[in-house]
């Protein structure tokens, strides 16, 4: 097999998974900031459910067609390992998690800006908070933790990205994991050698 193959197929579906992942990261953002409510943090909730879905499926959609296609071009003896999987799996979820840092910081710092974001996303956490029970003990706490947040500087882009590239390697691991162990496709050498045996 062609090691071009694994490239042109692990950049072309990175880029479809990063794509509809950053539409999810957009979303998640723009509830954040433009949500006056805390009902807002249920959709939340609901949509960042919904995406982990779509990124497992994909992911898994994505690894089952390279094996294909692996597959088709060992013809003597096709076999895609549970290694090949993870290995695509992990660098599809990489590449993802670089487009979707790089857009999501795009849209943080230049569309909404990261002062306003960081100043609604509080709010809606303080109504949230307000119409829950909380024991007073803890809202100092809690004041505590939102003037931490307020008083953090934004991240860099390269911070930005590294992020995103370690939060999505863990997720394309974990997953990967998983996903390789049903596209796998060992080798029958076993049965090679029986064929040529009798032939």
């Amino acid at each position: 097999m062609k090691p071009s193959i694994f490239l042109n197929d692990m950049l072309t579906k990175g880029a479809i998974l990063g794509g509809v992942m950053l539409l999810s990261n957009i979303a998640e953002n723009a509830m954040l900031y433009y949500g006056n409510s805390p009902k807002w943090i249920m959709v939340l909730g609901v949509e960042y459910l919904i995406s982990l879905v779509v990124y497992c499926y994909l992911l898994y959609r994505f690894t089952k067609g390279y094996a294909t296609l692996v597959l088709s071009e060992r013809k003597q003896m096709p076999f895609f390992t549970y290694g090949n999987g993870l290995s695509y799996a992990t660098s599809v979820s990489m590449l993802a998690g670089v487009i979707v840092a790089l857009g999501g910081y795009m849209f943080r710092h230049y569309i909404i800006g990261y002062e306003n974001y960081i100043t609604n996303y509080v709010k809606l956490l303080q109504g949230w908070l307000s119409q829950a029970e909380i024991p007073a003990s803890m809202v100092g706490t809690y004041d505590q933790m939102f003037k931490t947040i307020q008083s953090q500087e934004e991240p860099s882009l390269i911070a930005s990205i590294f992020s995103g590239v370690w939060t999505y390697l863990m997720a394309g691991t974990f997953v990967g994991l998983i996903v390789a162990a049903f596209t796998k496709r060992e080798p029958k050498i076993f049965d090679n050698q029986e064929n040529q045996n009798e032939q």
